[in-house]
């Protein structure tokens, strides 16, 4: 099953930067990315934007057959903070690792926007991160450039067809590789 997440919800906007909210522009992409699911035929689940973190968890439900994508913004006081990192768990298995690398590559080619690389969740600001820790079977929560950058922002928003089709194919080939 493919779990396709937009970080933040309705009582937690995220980040705000560049005149958005970070729920808003993930509800956006989570959005784009679900009908290019739809045009390719895949099963997925969204997550609600009234459930909180705990409520969420709760509803993904563990095993190798599944894949899962958070989707975050970066923010930074420094405006001119730039570039797409994916985080995977601390003990990611070798297709979390590779489906974090193709989901970096693809927003960076498209997007034009600096490569920051897959990282550890160890390596985030919060040091643990609960939706990597799922057992979902194949993981990443790809934070999809600096919402605090407008340059960042604009990038994304002008090829998020693009993105979106890159995504939904990438899920799709990872969930496949699960089955």
């Amino acid at each position: 099953m493919i779990y396709l997440l937009a970080g933040h919800h309705n009582a937690d906007p995220g980040a705000i930067g560049s005149g958005y909210k970070e729920a808003d522009l993930n509800k956006k992409i989570r959005a784009a990315v679900a009908k290019e699911l739809d045009e390719l035929g895949c099963n997925y689940i969204l997550d609600k934007d009234s459930e909180i973190l705990n409520q969420l968890l709760g509803r993904i439900k563990p095993g190798s057959g599944s894949v899962l994508k958070d989707i975050h913004w970066n923010a930074s006081d420094n405006a001119k903070a730039t570039g797409v990192e994916v985080f995977v768990a601390d003990n990611a298995n070798k297709d979390s690792i590779a489906f974090a690398t193709e989901l970096l590559t693809a927003t960076v080619k498209l997007t034009g926007l600096t490569s920051r690389g897959v990282k550890t969740e160890k390596q985030s600001a919060r040091k643990q991160l609960a939706v990597l820790r799922t057992k979902a079977g194949i993981a990443a929560l790809l934070e999809i450039g600096f919402i605090s950058n407008q340059k960042d922002v604009d990038a994304v928003l002008n090829v998020l067809p693009q993105l979106a089709k890159e995504y939904a194919k990438i899920l799709n080939k990872y969930e496949d590789l699960r089955v």
